[in-house]
């Protein structure tokens, strides 16, 4: 185990995560299997006691607990000088691969299952009463399994992590011609890629940014449910396809000219080596911009009832902005860099 202050805190979170995520999980599972699907008007103001301890403690540790995605990567920066061989997180990836990369995948699952949680709940506690009770235990039910898989995750992978041999440089890896991100796209677009992949890239942000600011037009109201279908799938599509170009583009284009090395595409350096002081911000807001997509998937799905809508609508408004701005505000710092370089 390498002790810094980074893995202490680490440490710290995944172990009250794992304490309040098991506590959390039998008390909702306990609220769920107790309940009905249609609480009778003399039970439910005990029910909706008995859950606000539950509900507030799940506040309290989700929102700690969303800080963990962004300090992973911090953790291992701090690893670089301690791995023999490493230039960059990377050669920190080597070690424990396997893990490494679960841990890459699940934390921005639990990121954004845990907004879309956050959300809903705070949606149900603007109104009386409080009509998504049961809807939020059930979703609570599946964050917290996600929850508890990440934190034992995080506790296995700090306690085992122990530079013991020399891994390679990330050269080797990413700047290399049959790197998969320069083979994927070659397949789709030949051999002449990262132009037509740069073009894409501008592309699908546009269209989808567009897509996103119709909502919150007046007209939005005027249109027919079949116009605002297609609207609403279309903003699904095209933010799935826009999650593959933009890191190939990032990888490929974007990355290279930033550093100011036009052949070294590791994106682990474009984020933790400083040469990008930046770049953390442009990845994190094209983040919370597309998982701010999903959550209004999860709105629409779990929160549009006959109760909530008017109150639902206000909310889609506000998620609308955000994914918006966030996706717009990062093509714009690329577009600036870009322009500066």
């Amino acid at each position: 185990m390498i002790v810094n202050i980074y893995t202490l805190i680490m440490l710290f979170v995944a172990f009250l995560s794992l304490f309040l995520g098991g506590f959390l999980f039998y008390a909702a599972l306990k609220m769920f299997l107790g309940s009905e699907p249609m609480i009778p008007l003399e039970t439910k103001d005990k029910f909706e006691q008995r859950g606000y301890l539950v509900f507030l403690v799940a506040c309290v540790m989700l929102s700690v607990r969303m800080l963990a995605w962004p300090w992973f990567y911090f953790m291992l920066q701090s690893f670089v000088s301690e791995v023999p061989g490493a230039m960059c997180m990377f050669g920190v990836t080597q070690i424990l691969p396997s893990m490494v990369t679960f841990l890459q995948i699940i934390k921005p699952i639990s990121f954004f299952m845990m907004g879309g949680w956050l959300l809903c709940y705070y949606l149900d506690k603007s109104i009386p009463t409080t009509p998504l009770v049961r809807k939020n235990v059930l979703l609570l039910l599946i964050v917290c399994s996600i929850l508890l898989a990440d934190s034992i995750a995080d506790i296995y992978y700090v306690l085992r992590m122990k530079p013991l041999m020399s891994v390679s440089c990330c050269a080797t890896f990413f700047d290399v011609p049959l790197r998969p991100s320069a083979m994927i796209p070659q397949a789709i677009f030949g051999r002449h890629f990262q132009k037509i992949l740069f073009i894409v890239y501008y592309l699908t942000n546009i269209i989808l940014i567009a897509l996103l600011w119709i909502p919150l037009s007046k007209k939005w109201l005027s249109l027919a449910p079949l116009y605002k279908k297609i609207i609403l799938y279309g903003q699904a599509v095209i933010g799935v396809i826009n999650i593959p170009v933009v890191i190939y583009a990032f990888i490929e284009n974007i990355a290279p000219r930033l550093m100011q090395l036009p052949y070294h595409h590791c994106i682990y350096c474009f984020m933790g080596n400083g040469m990008v002081p930046d770049a953390p911000i442009m990845l994190g807001l094209f983040a919370i911009g597309t998982f701010a997509i999903g959550w209004i998937g999860i709105l629409r799905l779990f929160c549009m009832v006959t109760e909530t809508q008017i109150v639902t609508e206000r909310l889609l408004v506000k998620v609308h902005s955000l994914s918006a701005f966030c996706l717009l505000a990062s093509i714009m710092m690329v577009t600036i860099h870009l322009i500066l370089t």
